[in-house]
């Protein structure tokens, strides 16, 4: 990118990483900072693994993984989508749960009414006690979690041991809460029970069950654009090494190329920040406490995986195993995503344990995502600290550094502090306006 004359004069800035966290910050820094981005992948890291899909002659992308958010948890995500003129459209995420037997235990639809929702029990379901009691034990889990979400002592318990207190339903924790939680987080059952209660009961009671979720109408390629405008964006080139000189911090990437900056946000997972950071041995060490987990995602066309329950299933099918660390999730994105209504059903596959057809599958990836315990809790307090230290060049941004359930929210969550911590105004906060 050609640097006029202003911004030559501008501090130099790094950002490794273009997922939400990283791509946020370098929007927020680009006024000023002489912003320079990193991307170990040939595209942008959002859309890294979006594909093309062609059905009916009609070609449309695929984000992989699908991005869903809502009002009440996710407000500097939307602030920001606002802020950039993001089209936003509500989905349907109505759910079937079925066991391994492919014997339908729930099966609830969602009826928009006003700015909520309210879900019903669809078909043959209507008669099962099984369901009626899921129901009830639904009911009574989230009023006692709206009493509870403001316990001082939340904080002190595990999710786990949160449930284990509050009496919840069995049938609804094993057969809904569990597996709904776990796509959510993107982990395993045992992975949610140990998340701190109070981040956990702060997301369920945000009202995402009675307000319903929504999705960038366009998907991310609307998006990576409108935010690397007026950045230097380095595709194929992943970061080795990030270390002090002087009064500098020298990046070198993989290929041995050497560049030096004033700042440096490392926008990368935790344990990938902590193998390019050297003498920064007490972040380091912080960093390598910070959980994760891998998961698979497959996108495909095999209508096999689907529960026998007729034409009108809802969106979201949940293949729930006894005894099984997580559960197999599909979404059938042709009724979730608007721009993918004309073509063939195609799905998208969380955690897959069943055979899909190799004929029917179009992409499969492997990723791995953050969870939160308590001791990562104290290690990320710790972090956040040491970018208080003055003189701080080095700082870490991504949705394990903020205090919510590692999604979009706290990517871009921890995107602002940085931003803010290094001088620049926030658009859509009260007085950024003035402050430029």
């Amino acid at each position: 990118m050609a640097l006029g004359a202003t911004n030559r004069e501008k501090p130099r800035l790094a950002v490794i990483g273009t997922g939400i966290a990283g791509l946020s910050a370098a929007y927020l820094l680009k006024d000023k900072y002489q912003v320079t981005v990193f991307e170990s992948q040939s595209r942008a890291g959002m859309g890294a693994h979006s594909i093309d899909y062609v059905s009916n002659g009609i070609t449309r992308r695929i984000d992989i993984p699908l991005r869903i958010f809502c009002h009440g948890y996710y407000d500097n995500l939307l602030a920001l989508y606002d802020h950039l003129g993001v089209e936003i459209l509500t989905s349907d995420h109505a759910g079937i749960f079925a066991d391994e037997a492919g014997r339908i235990i729930l099966h609830y639809g969602n009826i928009k009414w006003g700015t909520g929702q309210f879900s019903y029990l669809k078909g043959l379901n209507m008669l099962s006690p099984k369901a009626w009691i899921i129901g009830l034990q639904s009911r009574r889990f989230f009023a006692r979690a709206m009493q509870d979400s403001v316990r001082s002592d939340l904080a002190a318990l595990s999710f786990g041991e949160y449930l284990n207190q509050s009496n919840a339903g069995q049938a609804f924790v094993d057969t809904i809460l569990l597996p709904i939680m776990s796509v959510t987080c993107t982990c395993d059952y045992q992975a949610v029970r140990d998340y701190p209660a109070d981040l956990m009961l702060e997301y369920l009671t945000c009202g995402v069950h009675e307000i319903g979720v929504m999705s960038a109408a366009k998907g991310v390629d609307d998006i990576v654009p409108r935010m690397l405008a007026d950045v230097d964006l380095q595709t194929g080139s992943p970061v080795a090494l990030i270390e002090p000189e002087g009064e500098l911090l020298r990046i070198v990437t993989s290929k041995g190329r050497e560049q030096r900056f004033d700042q440096v946000v490392v926008a990368a997972q935790a344990q990938q920040a902590a193998a390019m950071i050297s003498g920064f041995d007490d972040r380091k060490m912080l960093l390598n406490r910070i959980p994760f987990e891998s998961s698979s995602m497959s996108v495909h066309t095999d209508q096999a995986i689907l529960p026998a329950a007729g034409k009108d299933i809802s969106p979201v099918s949940y293949h729930v195993p006894r005894g099984g660390k997580r559960a197999e999730v599909s979404v059938d994105l042709s009724k979730t995503i608007a721009r993918l209504s004309g073509q063939e059903t195609v799905f998208q596959t969380w955690n897959p344990l069943r055979r899909i057809a190799p004929n029917r599958e179009l992409a499969r990836v492997n990723f791995t995502r953050p969870t939160v315990t308590r001791n990562s809790r104290q290690a990320v307090i710790a972090l956040r600290e040491s970018q208080n230290q003055t003189g701080n060049r080095l700082w870490l941004c991504g949705s394990y550094m903020a205090e919510k359930i590692p999604l979009l929210e706290a990517a871009v969550d921890s995107s602002v502090a940085v931003a803010e911590q290094l001088g620049a105004a926030i658009p859509w906060k009260v007085g950024a306006a003035a402050e430029r």
